[in-house]
C-alpha cells in the first residue's frame, strides 16, 4: 500500500493532481514553492525530481515548467520566497538593540521548512556560480545590519564593529549547524540563551574598549 503524501504547510491536500496548466496562476505557484521548498531542503536540489514536486503540489510536471521555465527557475523563485521573508523578520525595529536583532535573526532561521532549505542549499550550492552569490549577498545585508546596530549601541569604531558583526554571525551559523548535527545534546531554547551570551559579550567588549 502506497503511504499518503505529508501536507505542504500551508495547503490542503488535493485529491489528485490537476491535469495540464492551472488556471489559478498565484495558488499554483504558491504550492509548487511550497513543496519544493519543503523537498529541497529535505532532499537536497540535485536528488529531488520536478515530478516528486509536482506531485506533492498536486500538478503535472508541466505546470512547473509553465510558470518557473526550468527547475532552476524554481529554485530561484524558493531563494526569492525564502530571503523575502526572512528580511521582513530582520527589518531593523526602531534600533531596538543589539540582543533584539539578534533574538529576531535567530527565530527566522528557526523556521522550518524556510530554515532546513536555507542550510542544505547553503551546503550543496554555496559555491554554484549563480546561486552561491545570492547567499553571499544575503549574509552580508545580514552582517551590515548587525554592524550598524553594534556601532550605534556601543558607539565603537567601524573596524572593529564589522570584526563584532562577523563573530556574531558566525556564532550564529556554528549554533544552528550545531542544533542539527547533535539535537538531543541541548535544547533548541538553550541553543537559543548560547548565542545570546555570547552576543552580549562580544558588546560589552565593545562598549568598554569605547569608554
Amino acid at each position: 500500500m502506497t503511504p499518503p503524501r505529508p501536507m505542504v504547510p500551508g495547503t490542503t491536500d488535493p485529491p489528485g493532481r490537476t491535469r495540464g496548466v492551472s488556471k489559478n496562476t498565484a495558488e499554483a505557484r504558491r504550492k509548487l514553492i511550497a513543496s519544493a521548498i519543503m523537498l529541497f531542503g529535505r532532499q537536497g536540489f540535485a536528488a529531488t525530481s520536478t515530478e516528486e514536486i509536482a506531485e506533492q503540489a498536486g500538478y503535472g510536471q508541466a505546470t512547473i515548467f509553465f510558470h518557473f521555465k526550468t527547475k532552476a527557475g524554481l529554485l530561484e523563485a524558493c531563494f526569492d520566497h525564502t530571503l523575502e521573508r526572512a528580511r521582513s523578520v530582520v527589518v531593523p525595529s526602531d534600533h531596538s538593540g543589539v540582543l533584539d536583532l539578534v533574538r529576531r535573526l535567530d527565530q527566522a532561521f528557526d523556521e522550518a521548512p524556510l530554515a532546513d532549505f536555507f542550510a542544505r542549499m547553503m551546503a550543496e550550492l554555496s559555491g554554484n556560480p549563480r546561486f552561491g552569490p545570492i547567499y553571499a549577498a544575503f549574509h552580508m545585508h545580514l552582517r551590515d545590519l548587525m554592524e550598524a546596530e553594534l556601532a550605534r549601541e556601543s558607539g565603537a569604531a567601524r573596524e572593529a564593529c564589522t570584526h563584532a558583526a562577523a563573530a556574531v554571525m558566525s556564532m550564529m551559523v556554528g549554533v544552528h549547524a550545531e542544533h542539527r548535527i547533535a539535537p538531543g545534546r541541548f535544547s533548541r531554547a538553550e541553543y537559543g540563551e548560547m548565542l545570546l551570551s555570547v552576543a552580549s559579550l562580544i558588546l560589552n567588549d565593545l562598549k568598554r574598549r569605547n569608554a
